[in-house]
């Protein structure tokens, strides 16, 4: 049994190395060949877009906003200027004048007598030409108090009237407004006086080349009633 396992396995041991042998002489099969990539078609080149013509607008100019069309300026408008109307009946006022002064009787408080005094009156240009200042001033004496006061004439170009505007030492004051007539102005005021609210007229006349008057009468819930009068000289 030795010997036959013996020989058996020398027989195998013989066909495993013929085989093997056989193996190792057996020619490579040959290497299947590389599958060769297959050529992408060849693109076409795009279509030249149409050439725009040259006064088309460009696609930058087309997506702008349009530009607000710009409204025509409105006529500047013209500026004020001084009244030649005025300018030429203010002339005749101006200067320094020395006024005999009258204050009725009453005009004081009820049953006061009448008063004469002595006061002085300084108008001149400003502005301009645009308004007129003026101060008036009465020294203290033995039946009147002193008393000073300053006021401004000029021109209303909405009414082509001549305004006023003033107030005094005693704590009155007015303003108003009254056409030129010739050679008289006549305002038409609304003022206060000795705690009251009064209305008021005033009257600047000339009388000759150096010679001027003043009339003032107040209103306080009886008519008109005179006041005082300025007769003025320089």
């Amino acid at each position: 049994m030795t010997k036959i396992r013996a020989a058996y396995s020398t027989g195998l041991l013989t066909a495993l190395a013929f085989s093997a042998t056989a193996v190792a002489q057996a020619p490579a099969a040959p290497a299947p060949a590389a599958a060769k990539p297959m050529a992408a078609p060849a693109a076409k080149p795009p279509a030249a877009m149409p050439a725009m013509p040259a006064s088309a607008p460009s696609p930058a100019q087309m997506m702008a906003k349009p530009a607000a069309a710009s409204a025509p300026a409105a006529p500047a408008a013209p500026l004020p200027m001084p009244s030649k109307d005025l300018e030429a009946f203010m002339k005749g006022f101006e200067g320094h004048w020395h006024c005999d002064t009258k204050f009725a009787a009453g005009s004081m408080g009820p049953g006061s007598p009448e008063v004469t005094a002595k006061s002085t009156v300084k108008i001149k240009k400003e502005f301009g030409g645009f308004s007129w200042h003026g101060e008036y001033n009465l020294p203290k004496s033995k039946t009147m108090p002193a008393m000073s006061g300053i006021f401004q004439i000029a021109h209303d170009s909405g009414t082509n009237q001549a305004t006023i505007i003033g107030y005094d030492s005693m704590g009155s004051s007015f303003m108003g407004l009254g056409p030129v007539s010739g050679e008289s102005v006549t305002f038409t005021e609304d003022g206060f006086m000795m705690g009251a609210k009064t209305k008021i007229r005033e009257t600047m006349a000339k009388k000759g080349p150096k010679e001027v008057s003043h009339i003032y009468e107040v209103d306080m819930g009886r008519g008109f009633q005179p006041m005082g009068e300025d007769s003025c000289k320089k």
